[in-house]
């Protein structure tokens, strides 16, 4: 009677609002990639054979961690990347089938894989004079090839900033000749 009333207990998973739920099948011949089902509110599932995975749907801000990029002509810039980014509704068993992981490992593997190939793809195309000179354009450039990317993965970008800074001999030049 009470192993019944444990198993029944722990068969049962609430999804929260603002998340979405994916139930997987973790046995058979087509474990974890046929039907893997979106599911809300109070979830019953045999744990013997199923898990439950949780995702949410809200807007998650990632300030990644700053890394380099080369202009077409060498120079070096330093991207600080800000993204605000969310999952489209009902788009949640496409992320799970494709990276098996969880929301926070998404975005901080493929996600942000996407942030630099967005940033030195764009950058690359440009030299130091056009970057500085056309800084808008390079920004939207970048921003409108990361949307493209992320919405094949399922995801919805609400915000994003470069963080683009220039490199340290192009600032001390501009200092210098307005000192002077």
């Amino acid at each position: 009677m009470a192993i019944a009333m444990l198993v029944s207990l722990s068969s049962c998973e609430r999804i929260d609002a603002g998340h979405e739920g994916i139930l997987v099948n973790l046995y058979g011949s087509d474990r974890g990639v046929d039907d893997v089902n979106l599911v809300t509110g109070v979830v019953w599932y045999n744990p013997f054979t199923q898990s439950v995975y949780e995702y949410p749907t809200f807007v998650q801000t990632m300030d990644y961690e700053p890394f380099t990029i080369n202009a077409k002509d060498g120079s070096e810039f330093t991207i600080d990347p800000n993204v605000n980014i969310y999952i489209v509704d009902g788009k949640t068993p496409q992320i799970f089938k494709k990276f098996r992981k969880p929301l926070i490992e998404v975005l901080n593997g493929p996600i942000f894989k996407h942030v630099k190939d967005a940033c030195r793809i764009e950058i690359n195309r440009f030299t130091t004079d056009q970057i500085i000179s056309k800084r808008e354009e390079v920004e939207n450039a970048i921003e409108k090839r990361f949307k493209n990317l992320i919405e094949k993965e399922g995801f919805k970008l609400d915000g994003f900033t470069t963080g683009l800074t220039y490199p340290k001999t192009i600032v001390e030049a501009v200092n210098a000749k307005n000192k002077a």
